[in-house]
């Protein structure tokens, strides 16, 4: 009975020995909150770069305008 339990114990610590493999975490391995706070700072840039290029889109609009009324 001995033989059989030192066999299954060795067989145990095979077994979690091959499932065990230590991960070094890197420093770029985020979580799921810090890497959803960087995708909303990345939308957050790209809304206010749209925003800044159609609050020039009238100024561009009238710039155009008159070129195409003396063209008609």
């Amino acid at each position: 009975m001995e033989l059989i339990q030192n066999m299954a114990a060795g067989d145990h610590a095979i077994l979690r020995d091959r499932t065990y493999a230590p991960t070094k975490r890197s420093f770029l391995e985020l979580t799921t909150q810090d890497a959803t706070l960087v995708q909303n700072k990345l939308l957050s840039r790209q809304i206010e770069a749209l925003t800044e290029t159609l609050s020039k889109l009238p100024q561009q609009l009238q710039a155009v305008s008159p070129s195409y009324s003396s063209v008609m």
